[in-house]
């Protein structure tokens, strides 16, 4: 899913923020993503989907644990070499 940078009405490849939204077998979906400073322990976090924008688009069909979201996210974060694309895109790749 991807979603305009904070502060900009619209989006254009890397000029955007992405993650995967999960759906657990209760119904209830979360926000899998990526962000400098996002984290404690992992730049990679979870946040209840509820407080997601309509920006966000795009939509995943599988099954996996959110526990391999974050994982396939990684922990660091790096605007270059690791960042919301690169960790949502091996999320997907999983």
């Amino acid at each position: 899913m991807k979603r305009p940078l904070e502060g900009t009405s619209s989006w254009l490849g890397p000029i955007s923020h992405s993650g995967v939204r999960v759906t657990l077998e209760d119904g209830t979906k979360w926000l899998v993503h990526k962000g400098d400073g996002y984290g404690r322990s992992s730049q990679t976090v979870v946040t209840d989907a509820q407080h997601m924008s309509r920006a966000w688009e795009v939509n995943f069909e599988g099954t996996k644990r959110v526990s391999d979201f974050v994982s396939a996210g990684g922990s660091n974060y790096n605007l270059f070499t690791d960042n919301c694309h690169l960790g949502s895109r091996r999320m997907m790749n999983q």
